[in-house]
């Protein structure tokens, strides 16, 4: 062989040596990123799993507050319909007060 066609067959082997470098360090490059992903997703996987952890203390201090509320409400309730029936015997006791103080009054002035 001639050597102009050896130092063609070298500068093709430099040439892919080069390229087989330089795909190398691009695959190194792209270990150093996903290592770098994987990293900050286990992180964000972590925030969210903590979001969700306080997220579902929030439903159930919300959960207990209307629970509350509706035994509030239950409650007040009650009490309107207890003070109700108190203003209602109120008044029937006032007339009946009224009714006997009219009574006494005829039976002082019959005398």
């Amino acid at each position: 062989m001639s050597e102009q066609l050896l130092h063609q067959i070298l500068q093709k082997l430099d040439q892919l040596d080069f390229n087989v470098q330089t795909i190398t360090r691009d695959v190194e490059s792209l270990k150093g990123t996903q290592e770098l992903m994987q990293t900050q997703l286990g992180e964000t996987n972590a925030i969210v799993r903590a979001i969700r952890d306080r997220q579902d203390e929030t439903d159930a201090k919300l959960d207990a507050l209307s629970m509350d509320v509706h035994k509030l409400h239950g409650e007040l309730s009650s009490l309107k319909e207890g003070q109700e029936r108190h203003e209602k015997i109120l008044e029937k006791l006032s007339i009946r007060s009224l009714e006997h103080e009219a009574d006494i009054r005829e039976i002082k002035l019959a005398k």
